[in-house]
């Protein structure tokens, strides 16, 4: 049974993307709407001439003409201009009250305030006389460094007021100065942590479809990436299923079908060996009678090189006979067949030693691994005469080390001597035994198991092989 194909994998990151952006779009949307808008921090003349005159009544222009007799003229350095009305609203659409004077910073010094960082020479100068008419003292009194609040560029906002960092001092009777300063707004302001806010709600909300997503695309992409590195170990490894995207399915279809070919490639390389080995049997044996009779050293000679050909003949239908055997898997303690192996080997008068610790679960066919320990330990004792065999388990993985004392093998040859029929002439003979396909079949073993054998020089001597092998 075939599940639904489903959207192809370019329409599900589209509408990921699309999804998201509505989600982010509308908390803010949200969040903008359903929150006041926020201004900076500021104040009015009227709030700072209040701080500063601290009697706790508040100033405007009725104020301001009350407080001058009928037509009285303005006092030398006094405002003429007249202020406009109190208007407290800000711009339209805003619900928005300036710093009361309590929210001033007010301090006494004995020195005139300095000007602050950002202050408008300009904008200072044209809110100097309104205060001076609002305190009803001279100009050189006052000291104002206004800072702009960016409030005069809306219409219908209140045209005298100072931004946050605006300093005004006024000079008492004693000499010393009454200072009123626009506080600065703290970091992070009310609106950098609603922003800060929304952020992380819209982080919070958009998690769980990006790790869905994520989920669901590499679900079967690491699938796929499983049956590769199975098909690697073990070519009858069963095909991928066909699920995911269409694109996967079509990369599932394509796998699937070169695994396909592969086998029956194998299978035909492996039949067709077989049947010329077989077939060479007969030539050889009716070559063996007609050179039976032959005398003295030659009939020796030919005798043995028959002998030898018809050894490998034989080999190299074994081997492909496991090789199309494939092989049984069953649990088994890998650590009590190594033992065994050194055991028997230990009988015959071989010096074997095993190194083991705790038991090695594995799931493998017991015939052909013994058969790979007995290969390895049998060719330690013939080029190293002593053999030292360390069982270990590593990160899921379980590590045989075999050390043997022989001439070890050149770097250059490590991956050559895997070969089928390759044979280092060197260190081998017929006297020694082998035809080149013990290393092979022991290669062949531990690649059906999903395992890798790797071939080391040792420092102090020798050659160590490393066999890699999966736990369950």
């Amino acid at each position: 049974m075939t599940r639904r194909s489903g959207l192809s994998i370019f329409a599900r990151s589209f509408l990921l993307m699309v999804c998201a952006l509505l989600i982010a779009s509308g908390i803010g949307v949200g969040v903008l709407v359903l929150r006041p808008p926020t201004l900076p921090p500021m104040a009015s003349l009227f709030d700072v001439a209040a701080a500063l005159r601290n009697d706790g009544a508040p100033f405007g222009q009725r104020d301001f003409d009350d407080r001058r007799p009928p037509g009285s003229a303005p006092r030398d350095g006094q405002a003429t201009a007249m202020l406009p009305g109190d208007d407290r609203r800000g711009p339209p659409g805003m619900d928005f009250m300036p710093p009361n004077p309590a929210d001033l910073d007010v301090r006494t010094q004995a020195d005139a305030p300095t000007p602050p960082d950002g202050s408008d020479s300009r904008l200072s100068a044209h809110l100097l006389p309104r205060l001076a008419g609002l305190l009803r003292v001279a100009q050189d009194d006052l000291r104002v460094y206004a800072v702009d609040s960016g409030m005069d560029r809306h219409p219908g906002a209140m045209r005298v007021s100072m931004g946050a960092g605006s300093l005004v001092g006024w000079r008492q009777a004693d000499g010393r100065w009454r200072v009123a300063s626009v506080p600065v707004e703290p970091f992070p302001s009310m609106l950098q942590q609603e922003l800060f806010l929304l952020f992380g709600v819209s982080v919070l909300v958009l998690l769980p479809f990006a790790w869905w997503f994520a989920r669901a695309l590499s679900a079967p992409i690491h699938r796929f990436a499983e049956a590769a590195q199975r098909l690697g170990a073990d070519t009858s490894a069963p095909p991928v299923p066909r699920e995911g995207p269409p694109e996967m399915r079509r990369a599932v279809d394509a796998f699937n079908g070169m695994q396909g070919r592969v086998n029956r490639l194998l299978h035909e390389r492996t039949h067709m060996i077989a049947a010329i080995a077989h077939d060479l049997r007969t030539p050889l044996t009716r070559l063996s009678f007609r050179l039976d009779g032959l005398p003295g050293p030659l009939g020796a000679k030919v005798d043995g090189d028959l002998q030898e050909m018809k050894t490998m003949i034989s080999a190299a239908l074994d081997f492909m006979r496991d090789r199309s055997l494939g092989t049984q898997r069953q649990p088994l303690d890998f650590r009590l067949l190594v033992e065994s192996v050194s055991d028997d080997l230990v009988d015959v008068g071989h010096d074997v030693a095993v190194f083991s610790g705790p038991p090695v679960t594995l799931d493998g066919d017991p015939v052909a691994l013994r058969r790979a320990v007995v290969n390895l330990v049998e060719n330690g004792i013939k080029y190293g005469q002593r053999v030292r065999m360390r069982l270990r388990t590593v990160r899921g993985e379980c590590l045989l080390e075999i050390d043997d004392d022989g001439p070890g093998i050149p770097e250059a040859m490590q991956q050559q001597v895997f070969a089928p029929f390759f044979r280092l002439e060197s260190s081998r003979n017929r006297d020694t035994g082998g035809i080149g396909l013990g290393l092979a079949t022991v290669r062949a073993i531990v690649l059906d198991h999903g395992g890798s054998i790797v071939l080391r020089n040792r420092k102090e001597g020798g050659l160590r092989v490393v066999v890699s092998l999966p736990q369950p």
